[in-house]
């Protein structure tokens, strides 16, 4: 009668695949520099490119002659950077327990950038969530909202141009192209005559609305945010149903025509 692994005193081994970690190592190459890392990271979080170029069948079983499997013969990398890769890599393979590591605004922008070339949409979904924690210019939501496909940060980044085109440097605004910048400039213009026509009355905002004393009566136009007409804006005291100038926001059709169609990803 064969014996088992538990009659014959060995331990006995889990079949759980979620206990199981695959210690297949593959070797990359990046801008003429060879990485040698674990595989696990690219085939679990990219949904196409890394998992279905490791699922291709291999022509030959000899290992030299198997493209990623030494040294002499790595995966190149093209459409990235050393300093993206490594900062992938750290995403991919934290070294602590807190979770993400720390990075840059300039690191997080290049894994948002390799993890939306490489179809790794987890992975972009937290750069896309440590980005929108730190300082991003309007103009650089407007950038990058375009360049790898965050509706979110288009949005916000006109929407902010729009109400004040000052926000963005002369320079800044040159990057946008002037076809942009066009369709920047003349929404404002519609927003400010809307400003003009409607004084004193109520209309809506994306969900925002502003003490129309604060951002009309007041010199300089400062805009204190209101929950609702009824509420006592905490900078004047007044109450914008009862003040005369109404709670006021820039005109959501005046961005209609700023805001392209991109396809959510994130």
């Amino acid at each position: 009668m064969a014996k088992t692994a538990e009659s014959a005193g060995l331990p006995s081994t889990t079949s759980d695949p979620s206990l199981v970690v695959d210690h297949k190592t593959v070797y990359f190459e990046v801008e003429g520099l060879v990485y040698h890392v674990c595989r696990y990271g690219f085939e679990t979080y990219s949904l196409s490119v890394f998992r279905d170029m490791f699922a291709l069948p291999q022509g030959s079983h000899e290992e030299s002659a198997v493209e990623g499997a030494t040294r002499e013969n790595p995966i190149k990398l093209p459409g990235c950077t050393t300093s993206e890769f490594q900062s992938l890599i750290q995403v991919l393979y934290p070294r602590q327990l807190s979770g993400p590591p720390t990075l840059t605004k300039e690191a997080w922008t290049g894994v948002l950038k390799v993890a939306r070339l490489w179809d790794m949409p987890a992975v972009a979904k937290v750069a896309i969530e440590k980005l929108s924690t730190m300082d991003l210019k309007p103009v650089e939501k407007i950038r990058l909202g375009k360049e790898y496909w965050v509706p979110t940060w288009l949005e916000e980044g006109y929407i902010t141009l729009v109400d004040d085109p000052s926000m963005a440097s002369k320079d800044e605004m040159e990057t946008l192209g002037w076809d942009t910048i066009y369709k920047i400039f003349l929404a404002s213009n519609q927003v400010t005559k809307r400003l003009e026509t409607d004084r004193g009355r109520l209309w809506d905002r994306v969900g925002k609305l502003y003490c129309g004393y604060c951002a009309l009566a007041q010199q300089g136009g400062y805009h204190r945010e209101v929950s609702d007409p009824q509420t006592v804006c905490g900078t004047c005291s007044r109450i914008p149903a009862e003040s005369g100038y109404g709670v006021i926001v820039s005109d959501p059709t005046a961005l209609s025509a700023l805001l392209p169609q991109v396809t959510r990803l994130n």
